[in-house]
């Protein structure tokens, strides 16, 4: 018997600790079969189908992710309103039935979100359309997904589903939600199922450059070459794969270029030297040596922080990420050169946007530079504007001004800019939700408060720690 490798050691006891035992195998199936008794009976009051949806099905599902989703098909000549009113109904009777305790959720349109035996099932309206082109919301294209799986996923391929969809996990790039900008399942299955294994997967993307990978299982676009009229629709999306169920869509849309540089160097290092950490990433905070690193780099860090908003977490995410883009030019316009900026959020109570800059001080006075002399005109205007407020001069033909800063330190630069009304933050190019909660409240902190808030909350010291690593 050949000897087994370090590679296939270290997969076998991943996929040991990821693969769902008997016990649980039986309890899933069970409550799955206990919600789908509360779904015929509503459904059929209702005369309605319906699609169960998930990993559950195609068993590729992980043991610590206990959930799945109910598809209500509805006629397609439903309008949009009568859609969601009476989707919401009929999932609110499926959760009470099922004898579950239930929310409001939102995304293209409001959903049933129910807790049922410690399970997380979204019942979800959508239309019973005859193919995935005929879509009326992104929902719709669910149960095509099932039904392709179904054809194309061999049983074979289940534990490398598992695990790359783990080692996704290990990186937190599983999810294509706007927080993760990650990988979703459908598309880890259609990745595997395309290279034909974990491993040779891993290979391939191993030799993946952004915006070079096009993946088209069902060879949607002859020669590989993507219609005039889609290429501005994937512009800047690192990875395309087309969906198989949909020629149009691109499944990795979602998928950020930092995210792809991720996968591709962890592949890359993984296969060198193959090791379990990279599935099951643990972050231990080393509170002394964060406080050195700040230390040692010398750059300057600012914090702001407020209220997390009312509004889902899909909205939420982006609307911070374009915030701290425009408070960093911003930043960069005042000659306070930012070095790198991040978001994070509790997703509960706290939103904080992190700045890093090259300096933490200008100095009180800067030349500013005007027209050649000859410009009569426009050194007319220059001196009107300049000599009442300041030292003017000519220097190598050209006018020039001293005038005093009107802040000298960022802090009191960005606070300037926060201390105006929510229509004032929103006409400064501060997202919508954002500006609405900055309005309300908000506080600037520097390293020291920094630090004491990373101590308080060990989800915002690993978000800190996070950020140095990859700024290394």
């Amino acid at each position: 018997m050949p000897k087994k490798s370090r590679l296939d050691g270290v997969l076998e006891a991943v996929l040991g600790e990821i693969t769902p035992t008997g016990e649980e195998l039986a309890e899933t199936q069970k409550v799955i079969e206990d919600v789908l008794k509360a779904v015929e009976k509503v459904t059929k009051k209702h005369k309605l189908t319906y699609v169960l949806a998930g990993s559950f099905i195609r068993n590729t599902w992980l043991p610590d992710k206990k959930e799945f989703d109910i598809f209500i098909c509805f006629p397609e000549t439903l309008s949009r309103n009568k859609l969601e009113e009476k989707g919401l109904l009929v999932g609110k009777k499926i959760a009470k039935e099922a004898r579950g305790r239930y929310v409001i959720a939102y995304a293209e349109h409001p959903y049933v979100k129910a807790r049922i035996q410690g399970y997380d099932v979204d019942i979800v309206p959508c239309y019973a359309v005859k193919s995935a082109s005929q879509i009326k919301s992104a929902v719709d294209r669910t149960p095509f997904h099932n039904r392709w799986l179904e054809k194309h996923l061999d049983e074979k391929l289940v534990p490398d589903v598992r695990l790359f969809k783990q080692f996704c996990k290990g990186m937190k790039i599983y999810g294509s939600d706007t927080k993760t900008e990650g990988l979703s399942g459908y598309l880890c299955e259609l990745l595997i199922i395309y290279f034909g294994g974990f491993k040779k997967l891993l290979e391939g993307i191993s030799k993946w450059e952004p915006g070079s990978v096009l993946i088209d299982l069902e060879k949607h676009h002859p020669k590989g070459e993507i219609p005039e009229e889609l290429k501005s629709r994937f512009r800047d999306q690192p990875l395309i794969v087309i969906d198989p169920v949909d020629p149009k869509r691109n499944v990795a849309a979602a998928f950020s270029s930092r995210n792809f540089m991720k996968l591709v160097e962890a592949a890359r290092e993984f296969l060198k030297k193959p090791d379990k950490g990279y599935f099951f990433r643990k972050i231990s905070v080393d509170y002394r040596k964060l406080e050195n690193e700040i230390k040692k780099r010398e750059t300057k860090l600012i914090l702001l922080v407020f209220r997390h908003p009312n509004v889902i977490v899909d909205v939420l995410w982006p609307q911070m990420r374009r915030t701290a883009r425009r408070l960093a030019n911003i930043m960069d316009d005042n000659e306070f050169k930012v070095m790198g900026f991040d978001v994070w959020s509790d997703d509960r109570e706290k939103c904080a946007i992190l700045l890093e800059l090259e300096v933490s001080e200008l100095p009180e006075i800067k030349e500013v530079e005007g027209p050649l002399v000859f410009m009569k005109q426009r050194a007319l205007e220059f001196r009107s504007k300049y000599e009442p407020i300041g030292k003017v001069w000519v220097e190598d033909d050209y006018w020039k001004a001293e005038v005093k800063r009107e802040f000298t330190r960022p802090e009191e630069l960005l606070k300037g800019i926060l201390k105006n009304s929510e229509n004032r933050l929103k006409e400064n190019g501060i997202a919508s939700y954002i500006a609405k909660s900055v309005s309300k409240r908000f506080e600037v902190m520097d390293e020291k408060k920094i630090l004491e808030m990373a101590r308080q909350i060990k989800e915002f010291g690993e978000f800190l720690q996070e950020y140095f690593e990859k700024e290394k």
